[in-house]
């Protein structure tokens, strides 16, 4: 037992002795005076020992497995030859080299009123800001039970707080002002407090009312009546917090610290990482020290989330990397997977409300207001950068003239992709498959059965599985090409596409009906752009389809759900289809070149999530973002790391990087087409359905290509692109973009490190490069930063010189090879 519960202990037992005979007491006293503690021999080397009441391991708790079994509690070494052992009913308390299992404390946690129970632990939080062991715990659980009071505890906690003052701040000499001051501090996580309560505390124990001892209970009570309040409502969750991570470590694992010194250092830093908004970090420590421990890597540094998210969101801010390095990698994507979905369909919507024309009124540049408000400011997302990628794999394009009509019918889609980003990928096929901007695009829209001369359009069904399923080549589970006698085997046939074109005969828009009328497009209904196409039964194919393997025998009548179905489910099952849309994602998130071990797991999340399910999206985003190969520290010099940032992410970085508002509160950014004067790439503006580029692009007569490496976003880099886009953020970093200038970065914090290079460069290296950013190229910059004199007169020069070094480090920051290449 530590020497804080000891002298808690003999405080209590001893309440009528002086404070100078107390702490004689107490200093003369070792962690081996156990009282009401479960006893055993000490540990050694050896095999347990088992004691009348305590059994002793020779290793770390980490190292053994605790599970229940029909025979009783069993424990496990994992790591060493302790081998497995079952613990009889008389033993209390397993001891370990570092902590202590406590059997006993949660039968006696129920003994007691949850209140007394918090108020308890919430005494540990607030004289010494830990979380309680298990073992003091269960003293005073006794005590409480035997007719003490939390007042009389509060004093006891007082006088033991007093000697370790260098932990808890308290000493018996400080004012009452100071005292009521650490206690905001300490207990409310409030650095200063107001002056109202600062009065009425200090005065409280000026005047007898309350003693330093039994003040803080009241000033914790007090603290849980600001629950909701929008003010200090945090301060209540804080301590709720911080009193379900004690409960997970003293009540549900029994633990306590074996040295005295881990109990208060590690006790506190086990506390100190509980915020209102988060107990993941606490918990994550409490795993490490039971052996659950999570990736290394999963509660980042700085610069590891500025990397995480630079392949996770549309680029970092400061914001997101504070929350990502305190809730951890794996607690944020699953955070992410909770956000709710914005409609770009209902900003159509409502746009079209105000507008003359109505839904006639709208335009892609409506469209583009959404995205780039959601790309931007918006909440989910991991969902924003999953639907981009989709949008790049199940292509559909306002370059098309019979999509350019629909805008409204767009933002449907897009709204499509975002739902599916997060379902099944089976419901995502089948959504993409229905829905109306897919049959304009691809032509499977009024597509009708084969009737003398007259064939079904093949346009669907050999894009479908060309480009959304199964690809080209039939594939290994880590995407390599399977080869028979020298060659790659191929997955589908000319046939293969016939048979499953028939299956994509008889569907049109939606509406009341099934009208020949409506089929063909005429009596329109109002939201036929929106609504999945319905099936017409006297246009589909009622003969017999073959396709992969699979025959859909004749029909007789035509039922266009069943061929859909059973074609859907084809390709769903397909086993190419996690390598083949595993890899592109990878592509898409985090490198150009994965490994085959990396598409390989992330394959494995696609063919099932660990729950029997195959097709889970999230489940494959998160085994893209948290694979070794994406969270391992990249090799820079390694040609073969990271991935071409393509315009659009670049765009979208720099506006979250610095809080880019838009003045009209519509991001009125239009088309970014041309190269010459823009980006070269517009969302849902892709040239063909190949998208901007190809996955498996490769630069002639480059390094690349000899070192057999593929660079799918080079295919959209040329002569005319690079120097439109140098000159494109040349132009918006000081000025803004979009239409009027109306979206532009507040650049504030920024202006402030003008006069200190080294540290602007900094937070422009983290936000930008996630500190990637090579000495060279640093130093090369900070000397273009230099070069800006700010004079030493004149207000208006000054501020216009500080921005000007602003712009420079950001705009050759963005202009370098090092920030194009996301790594």
């Amino acid at each position: 037992m530590n020497v804080t519960n000891l002298s808690f202990r003999m405080v209590s037992v001893a309440k009528n002795l002086s404070v100078i005979g107390l702490l004689l007491i107490l200093v003369a006293c070792s962690k081996s005076d156990e009282v009401n503690t479960p006893s055993g021999p000490p540990i050694q080397a050896g095999p347990p020992i088992i004691g009348t009441s305590s059994v002793s391991f020779n290793g770390l708790r980490s190292n053994y497995l605790i599970s229940s079994t029909p025979g009783g509690l069993s424990v496990t070494d994992r790591v060493g030859t302790d081998g497995s052992i079952v613990i009889s009913p008389n033993i209390k308390a397993l001891n370990f080299k570092d902590v202590s299992i406590n059997l006993e404390i949660a039968g006696k946690a129920g003994s007691i009123s949850s209140k007394d129970l918090n108020s308890l632990i919430e005494l540990y939080i607030a004289y010494f800001n830990r979380v309680p062991d298990a073992n003091g715990l269960a003293y005073w659980i006794d005590q409480i039970r035997a007719g003490s009071s939390i007042d009389q505890i509060g004093e006891s906690f007082y006088v033991a707080a007093l000697i370790y003052s260098a932990q808890t701040g308290y000493s018996a000499t400080m004012s009452n002002a100071d005292f009521v001051s650490i206690v905001y501090k300490n207990v409310l996580g409030r650095p200063t407090p107001d002056k109202e309560g600062l009065d009425y505390w200090t005065n409280a124990l000026s005047t007898g009312t309350e003693t330093r001892g039994t003040l803080i209970h009241k000033m914790l009570t007090s603290a849980h009546t600001f629950k909701g309040d929008p003010t200090y409502g945090w301060v209540a969750t804080l301590l709720d917090n911080k009193n379900v991570v004690s409960m997970e470590f003293a009540v549900n694992q029994g633990l306590s610290y074996i040295s005295e010194t881990d109990s208060i250092s590690k006790g506190m830093a086990i506390t100190s990482t509980v915020t209102p908004l988060d107990t993941s970090v606490a918990r994550g420590l409490i795993g490490a020290l039971i052996g659950t421990a999570p990736n290394t890597t999963d509660f980042p540094t700085v610069s590891q989330a500025a990397r995480f998210l630079g392949q996770a969101s549309f680029g970092a801010t400061s914001n997101d990397i504070n929350l990502l390095m305190s809730t951890g990698i794996s607690n944020w994507i699953d955070a992410q997977f909770t956000k709710n979905q914005s409609s770009h369909k209902a900003y159509m919507d409502t746009t079209a409300a105000g507008l003359l024309n109505g839904l006639a009124g709208l335009n892609q540049n409506n469209f583009f207001e959404s995205y780039w408000q959601q790309a931007v400011n918006g909440e989910d997302q991991l969902r924003q950068r999953a639907s981009f990628a989709l949008s790049e794999i199940f292509v559909v394009s306002f370059q098309d003239s019979g999509v350019a009509n629909y805008p409204r019918g767009v933002a449907s889609y897009y709204d499509t992709l975002a739902t599916g980003a997060f379902g099944n990928f089976r419901t995502l096929l089948e959504n993409v498959s229905l829905h109306p901007m897919m049959g304009i695009y691809l032509t499977s829209m009024r597509n009708q059965k084969e009737s003398g001369t007259r064939v079904p359009d093949e346009n669907y069904a050999r894009e479908i599985m060309q480009l959304f399923t199964i690809g080209l080549y039939q594939l290994n589970q880590d995407g390599s090409q399977m080869i028979v006698n020298g060659k790659p085997v191929e997955t589908y046939s000319s046939a293969d596409i016939q048979g499953l074109a028939k299956v994509f005969t008889g569907w049109s828009w939606a509406g009341p009906d099934k009208s020949n009328t409506r089929f063909f497009g005429g009596n329109a209904d109002p939201n036929r752009d929106v609504l999945p196409m319905q099936s017409y039964p006297a246009f589909h194919s009622t003969s017999e389809k073959k396709f992969l393997g699979v025959t859909i025998p004749t029909q007789s009548p035509a039922n266009p759900e069943a061929s859909l179905k059973i074609a859907l489910d084809t390709l769903f099952n397909h086993p190419n289809v996690g390598p083949f849309i595993g890899k592109q994602l990878i592509q898409r998130l985090v490198t150009s070149n994965p490994s085959p071990q990396y598409v390989a797991r992330v394959a494995a999340a696609f063919n099932d999530n660990g729950k029997g399910v195959r097709g889970d999206m999230k489940a494959v985003f998160k085994a893209i973002l948290t694979d070794i190969e994406a969270r391992n520290e990249p090799n820079l010099a390694n040609a073969g790391t990271g991935k071409l940032r393509e315009p659009v992410i670049r765009l979208a970085n720099w506006m979250r990087a610095f809080n880019a508002k838009s003045t009209s509160s519509f991001f009125k950014i239009t088309s970014l087409d041309d190269p010459l004067t823009s980006l070269a790439q517009t969302p849902m503006r892709s040239p063909t359905v190949f998208n901007f580029y190809r996955p498996g692009y490769v630069p002639p007569n480059s390094e690349i290509a000899n070192a057999k490496l593929v660079a799918p976003e080079m295919q959209i880099v040329a002569e005319p692109s690079v120097v439109g886009y140098l000159n494109f953020m040349r132009d918006i970093i000081p000025n803004g973009v979009g239409s009027s200038r109306d979206v532009k970065a507040d650049y504030t914090n920024l202006i402030a490190l003008a006069t200190t290079p080294d540290q602007l460069l900094d937070q422009v290296n983290v936000l930008l490069m996630a500190n990637q950013m090579s000495s060279t190229l640093r130093a090369q910059i900070i000397a273009a930063i230099n070069s800006v004199t700010i004079p030493a007169t004149n207000t208006t020069n000054i501020e216009n010189a500080k921005k000007n070094r602003v712009y420079m480090a950001i705009y050759l920051t963005m202009a370098s090879p090092e920030y194009l290449v996301q790594k």
